[in-house]
């Protein structure tokens, strides 16, 4: 008896140590014992209003915004908040170097001036429901293995065939997807609806809503305003319809309402949204896979690039304008790899799975399950085996991937084998096709910062490469070589599409040169071979991991919604060193550096400051609050997610993690991983006294 108190305690202790980890599925609830663990953490609402599909809940509020990131509703009219960074790549496409929204903001002074937003969606989820019985059958009638039936050709065809039988069906803009959960012993379809006429509203100059750049990313304290607005437009029945003229605001009975009283350290927060990606249930070696073979060259590749887009970007706002975008999303990426390496060794995370492994060696032996007992030391050997491809496989992406060509590859294909099949049609139409891709890709080839990082890509490859085939790839200087090509002007081209021949470009030296990378790229398939021969042996692995933790934590996020709850709470990264949970607008004037694009801070922003035109949003002792952190648990995807209190009301928008804690996708870290927000109040004040978008505060609920 003594014996079974100890282990119920040591278990309730566990429970408890872990109670603020976990993205968690609402639809699992009460399958997971989430609502005490919930209460006892402060919310203050029942658990029905924050997942329901027959009542109105916080999930009808938060949806995908884009293809990656999410948003919240916080008006009866469709009114949107999210991320600067998540609007980013959609208002540069909208941007001129004449009208820069992305450089100089925007702010809507009336609902006629939001602007139409190209290929921007909004999407809410109407319902997640437990499909596992009927994949499970019908991988067994169709004879398919562990592995297949994840397969995106399986999963995408129940997929399709489980939303046509559903009550869903008729609605516009249905959209669902069948995911597994649990390495595959679990799956769950999620029933969603999609809107297509989304607005620009607001959106701050670059230099206050990325004021830090990529030198504050993932780093704390945090001064900038990283938040924009949109708004979601229908027909007149609410439905999803494309951009027109006639369309208006959506109309929704449940929306965000806003807090302007702030936060306080201790406070309970909570975070919805939909985290992309987590791989909490790996073995020490699949950890070391993941840094040493997957991250270790993206970082070696990727730092030599930002670097040379830093300095072309600040040669003029021409070049600054075409990189922007892709600087930010590959500085994001690369920062977050090399954070994420450095984290694993600090905090001694392979070891940290190392004991994880033997506890659960032990629990195999108890359970008595053969399955169990040799599980680890598979997929360990399988990280052995595929470490050195999987390397390779992730350099060559980062470096000859991203070296540009003359003209499309795929065409030369096409060309080629229609050459073969001395097909005259095709071979006319590919060499047109062939002239037409040499128009649009010459330009792109020729420019200097394209030439500098291909030269300085390739010898990164040459001598980081680890496999014999991979050694055995010789490439050329594709500048020196299109000498003798085919590509070398224009007039040659034409020349060779009016007589085409399968000799000449056979044997094009720019055309070898992608083929041989090509091919290689082909034969690199450690990462496919790994994954296929893994994934068995996870789906059991994760199945005993639940099974030792008794269902206590939460499944690998897969860009479902999910919650996540914890508490503003400082931290102390490191001996010595304490940081505040709060900063103020104080804070960018001490970073102020005209010498760093980072740190130049907005006329207007210095203007507001000096006059301390703080309004209704200042705090108590007059100081204007910027941003705050909290533990909640979150990952890429959360961008935009709304942080709210223990009453479900807006107190800011989460948008970074802190470099200390990069881990956190493979372990979550109580002590050191940190949510960091964007205050409410701060996104109020922006939009009222710097952007004088007065008619929005009519529509929103503020207390």
């Amino acid at each position: 008896m003594k014996k079974v108190l100890l282990l119920a305690v040591a278990v309730l202790c566990s429970l408890v140590a872990r109670a603020d980890e976990g993205m968690w599925l609402l639809k699992l609830m009460e399958q997971q014992h989430l609502a005490d663990s919930l209460r006892k953490a402060g919310l203050q609402l029942p658990p029905s209003q924050l997942y329901s599909e027959t009542g109105s809940s916080l999930k009808d509020v938060v949806g995908i915004f884009g293809n990656g990131c999410t948003g919240e509703v916080v008006s009866p009219d469709g009114l949107i908040f999210t991320n600067n960074h998540c609007g980013f790549s959609y208002i540069h496409a909208m941007s001129t170097v004449e009208k820069n929204y992305l450089k100089d903001g925007f702010f809507a002074k009336s609902r006629a001036e939001e602007l139409p937003t190209p290929n921007l969606t909004f999407t809410f989820v109407l319902a997640i429901e437990d499909v596992t019985a009927q994949v499970e059958a019908e991988a067994r009638r169709l004879g398919i293995d562990k592995y297949t039936r994840q397969s995106y050709s399986f999963t995408s065809k129940m997929n399709n065939e489980l939303r046509k039988k559903s009550k869903y069906a008729k609605l516009k803009g249905i959209e669902s997807t069948l995911l597994p959960f649990f390495g595959g012993n679990q799956f769950y379809i999620i029933y969603m609806q999609e809107y297509t006429d989304v607005r620009l509203v607001a959106d701050p100059p670059l230099n206050v809503a990325q004021f830090g750049g990529n030198s504050d990313n993932w780093v704390w304290p945090r001064q900038n305003v990283d938040w924009c607005a949109f708004r979601i437009y229908a027909d007149k029945n609410g439905q999803p319809a494309p951009y027109s003229p006639k369309n208006i605001p959506l109309k929704r009975k449940n929306y965000l309402r806003i807090s302007s009283k702030g936060v306080q350290e201790g406070d309970y927060t909570m975070v919805m949204g939909f985290p992309g990606s987590t791989s909490r249930f790996l073995t020490s070696e699949q950890v070391a896979l993941r840094v040493n073979s997957i991250n270790q060259p993206i970082v070696m590749a990727g730092w030599p690039v930002l670097d040379l887009y830093k300095k072309y970007m600040e040669k003029n706002d021409s070049i600054r304008l075409v990189l922007e975008s892709t600087n930010m999303g590959l500085g994001n990426v690369v920062k977050n790899y090399d954070g994420m390496i450095k984290a694993v060794r600090n905090l001694k995370l392979i070891d940290e799975k190392r004991h994880e492994e033997k506890r659960f060696q032990d629990f195999a032996r108890q359970s008595g399950k053969s399955e169990y007992q040799t599980v680890v030391a598979d997929i360990n050997n399988l990280c052995k085996t595929y470490q050195d491809s999987i390397f390779d496989d992730n350099l060559l992406y980062a470096t000859l991937g991203n070296i540009k060509y003359p003209a499309s590859y795929r065409i030369m294909q096409k060309l080629l084998a229609a050459l073969k099949a001395n097909n005259r049609q095709d071979i006319q139409n590919s060499s047109k096709a062939l002239l037409e891709s040499y128009d649009k890709q010459l330009e792109d080839f020729t420019k200097d910062y394209v030439i500098e990082r291909t030269l300085l890509l390739i010898p990164i490859w040459e001598k980081n490469c680890r496999l014999p085939i991979s050694r055995s790839l010789q490439v050329g200087n594709p500048y020196e070589l299109i000498s003798q090509s085919i590509f070398a002007s224009r007039k040659k081209l034409e020349i060779f599409a009016a007589n085409p021949s399968i000799e000449t470009l056979a044997s094009d030296p720019i055309y070898k040169m992608i083929k041989d990378i090509d091919e290689l790229s082909e034969k690199l398939e450690g990462t496919k071979h790994f994954k296929m021969a893994v994934h068995p042996l996870e789906k059991t692995y994760v199945r005993g991991l639940e099974e030792m933790y008794n269902n206590s934590k939460a499944p690998d996020a897969n860009f479902t919604l999910r919650m996540t709850y914890g508490h503003v709470k400082a931290m102390k990264p490191r001996d010595g060193v304490l940081y505040d949970w709060r900063t103020t607008l104080k804070g960018m004037f001490e970073k102020e550096d005209s010498t760093n694009i980072d740190y130049i801070v907005h006329p207007r922003m210095r203007q507001l400051y000096e006059a301390r035109d703080f309004g209704r949003y200042a705090r108590e002792d007059g100081q204007l609050p910027t941003c705050f952190i909290s533990n909640n648990d979150i990952t890429g995807g959360n961008s935009g997610s709304p942080i709210m209190n223990a009453k479900g009301e807006l107190v800011g928008l989460a948008f970074d993690g802190n470099i200390e804690a990069l881990s956190s996708d493979l372990k979550f870290d109580p002590e050191l991983q940190r949510c960091i927000n964007v205050d409410i109040r701060y996104v109020l004040w922006v939009l009222d006294k710097f952007g004088e978008s007065k008619y929005l505060f009519d529509e929103m609920e503020i207390h």
